[in-house]
């Protein structure tokens, strides 16, 4: 059943994150470099948004910042090399990335278009806010009817007002739990009036209309907040001002779209879209035959990536054909069907019809491209804040899309044997193995000493790491690092792979720290396809960055790193667009550090 309350859709503003965060310091160090990538910055408002906007795993464990964000900071960096690379390869021309590129962009200029034309033409005075305080700070429970039609709400009107108690007809009819306790803001507009205006507690209000359904209310309680602290009020006003702020924004776009849209035009060709629909319904009508025949809930029913595809190899003749005509631009069917599987195909029951479903995304995609034609008109693509938000989407589809062809590569060269790739991208010379170590790290080179006697002694050398090791993550587990290839711990793995099972080796000097390692096993990899694309892919992209690390000079400041202060809330965030799109706040970054090993000049502290 639809509930009365209403959830706001908030553009989100990097500013407002740092202020919030980092009130002290945000104006001041924002800008600060932390790191050099040839001719690219990472700025520590760059690294701001990317850790605290995104999921990284282990944000949450204090004791480990400092380790959290230089790992962060270095698959930034990783990630950067990679977009250069693709540059170098020219994958910024390959039609996936162009398309991923163009969409993102495309997004971004309508959120500038709605921001010049909605957002900063809004203003919200104190008056209005100090108007509306009290109400918001006024909580009130709802009880309330919901009828699909009119007829149906105007029965049950009728039934109360002829003596009905209002709690027993809402349990006849199925509806007892809709109980609401909710503020100012949270209810629909034409509801909230009623409720705050005209209302007093225990009183019913004759049917209204919100969308497609009615409501009929019972204002059951209102409760009043009265002695609020100085910092409680400027709360409230806040909220206050986001609430007036979204409804002025929503009134000012109806506003803004029927002037825009007047006299214009897009005509849509009639055999094109006969043809799509065919191909969307029969899709759809497969996908229910499926469900159905396995015992499985139809609904929701998506169509998927792989879906559009299937559906552009059916319809390849024409995907060059104009599906939308103008007076100013022409879109191809190919292009519209990126757009529709960009805004996702869903039938969510049986009342959503296929042409229903399809004539709606069709009205979105033709306002969205008027409106995205009129931002580039503008020259909104070059504004300065979507040109750095597109710096960033576009390293990571640069970084994604060479993994990806580098992974391709490795499906085809499953002829050669794991052992002989591998040995073609190792720098040692001899076998490669898999190995399984335990290891205690360390930073003096006398308790190395010390520790590496008990364990000669006896002493069990996991109860020793536990308590001595520096890895916090391998103390959980004794130490033990393993299985990987032995390639993949650089010196330490060459070492390890030499030595006798149960033999212990140290204390050894790495950039880390001083290293006592035992070989608890070793194996041949695995002649198998797997070996060949994860195991392999890893050594590969590893070298490869870390090349592209000396290539390119790469430079880090930790002082200003460990001065950026961070938050230990993990999570995935959306950013809300103009024109009812939204986006992933930045893109997801791959935990990428292995990297370092590889390198040949040892100049980059090490996590």
């Amino acid at each position: 059943m639809r509930k009365i309350t209403l959830v706001f859709l908030i553009s989100f503003v990097l500013t407002q994150i740092l202020r919030s965060q980092f009130p002290s310091k945000s104006a001041r160090i924002g800008n600060d470099t932390i790191a050099k990538v040839g001719n690219k910055t990472v700025t520590v408002r760059d690294f701001i948004e990317r850790y605290e906007l995104t999921i990284w795993q282990g944000k949450e464990r204090k004791n480990q910042v400092d380790k959290n964000k230089l790992e962060f900071l270095y698959s930034m960096i990783a990630e950067k090399l990679l977009a250069l690379k693709g540059l170098e390869l020219g994958l910024d021309k390959n039609p996936e990335v162009e398309r991923a590129i163009q969409q993102t962009e495309k997004l971004l200029v309508l959120d500038a278009l709605y921001k010049q034309e909605i957002k900063n033409k809004v203003n919200v005075s104190e008056k209005e806010i100090i108007e509306a305080l009290p109400k918001y700070n006024t909580e009130v429970e709802l009880h309330y009817i919901v009828a699909e039609t009119k007829n149906l709400a105007d029965s049950l009107w009728g039934l109360l007002k002829s003596g009905e108690d209002f709690d027993s007809l809402m349990a006849k009819i199925g509806q007892k739990n809709n109980i609401e306790k909710l503020r100012w803001g949270e209810i629909y507009e034409p509801i909230e009036k009623v409720v705050y205006e005209y209302l007093s507690v225990g009183e019913i209000y004759q049917p209204i209309q919100v969308d497609s359904l009615w409501y009929i209310i019972r204002l059951a309680n209102k409760t009043s907040k009265f002695g609020l602290s100085p910092d409680e009020i400027e709360s409230a006003k806040s909220q206050v001002r986001k609430i007036i702020q979204e409804r002025k924004e929503r009134q000012r776009f109806v506003e803004f779209v029927n002037e825009f849209g007047k006299g214009k035009m897009l005509k849509v060709d009639a055999q094109l879209l006969k043809l799509l629909y065919t191909e969307i319904n029969n899709l759809v009508e497969k996908k229910k035959y499926v469900r159905r025949a396995e015992n499985i809930s139809v609904y929701p029913l998506a169509l998927l990536r792989d879906d559009f595809l299937d559906i552009k190899s059916k319809l390849a003749n024409y995907l060059d054909h104009y599906f939308l005509k103008g007076d100013s631009f022409n879109r191809t069917l190919d292009y519209v069907i990126d757009q529709i599987s960009f805004k996702g195909f869903v039938l969510h029951s049986d009342r959503q019809s296929v042409g229903g479903t399809l004539n709606n995304l069709l009205k979105t995609i033709i306002n969205e491209e008027f409106l995205a034609f009129e931002g580039y008109r503008r020259g909104l693509d070059k504004s300065p804040d979507v040109l750095k938000d597109m710096e960033m989407w576009r390293d990571a589809y640069l970084a994604y899309a060479v993994k990806k062809m580098l992974l391709d590569s490795l499906k085809f060269s499953n002829f050669i044997s794991a052992e002989e790739l591998l040995k073609s991208y190792s720098t040692t010379k001899g076998e490669v193995w898999e190995i399984k170590i335990q290891e205690i790290l360390v930073d003096d080179i006398e308790l190395a000493d010390s520790i590496l006697k008990l364990v000669k002694s006896g002493y069990d050398m996991g109860e020793l790491a536990k308590k001595f090791t520096k890895r916090e993550w391998a103390r959980e587990n004794e130490g033990i690092i393993g299985y990987v290839l032995s390639t993949q711990l650089g010196e330490i793995g060459q070492i390890a792979s030499t030595l006798e099972i149960g033999e212990v080796y140290g204390p050894f000097y790495t950039d880390e720290g001083y290293s006592i390692f035992k070989l608890i096993d070793k194996r041949k990899p695995k002649d198998t396809l797997y070996v060949v694309n994860y195991d392999t892919f890893s050594v590969i992209l590893n070298r490869l960055i870390a090349s592209l690390a000396e290539k390119y000079d790469v430079s880090v400041k930790p002082e200003v790193l460990k001065s950026v202060e961070v938050t230990y809330i993990n999570t995935i965030v959306v950013r809300f667009l103009g024109f009812n799109n939204r986006i992933l706040a930045v893109p997801l970054l791959e935990r990428n550090v292995d990297w370092l090993r590889f390198m040949k000049r040892k100049k980059l502290p090490v996590p």
